[in-house]
């Protein structure tokens, strides 16, 4: 059975990166993108994929 990996990528503004463990293929999805489709041609499968983090800002930061 295949796997996939979700990663949040380092630095201030952080992205996702999803990765197909057997077939190498990945993609990266901007740091204003919480959510996207990832595709893996070796598979064939399509994987839609959504990361929700608890970030508590102050809220004089929102504006």
């Amino acid at each position: 059975m295949t796997s996939y990996s979700v990663e949040l990528l380092d630095g201030e503004e952080r992205g996702i990166r999803v990765s197909c463990d057997e077939h190498g293929e990945s993609t990266e999805f901007p740091p204003d993108r919480r959510s996207g489709t990832f595709y893996c041609e070796g598979c064939g499968r399509e994987l839609d994929v959504g990361v929700h983090t608890e970030e508590w800002r102050d809220l004089g930061e929102m504006c």
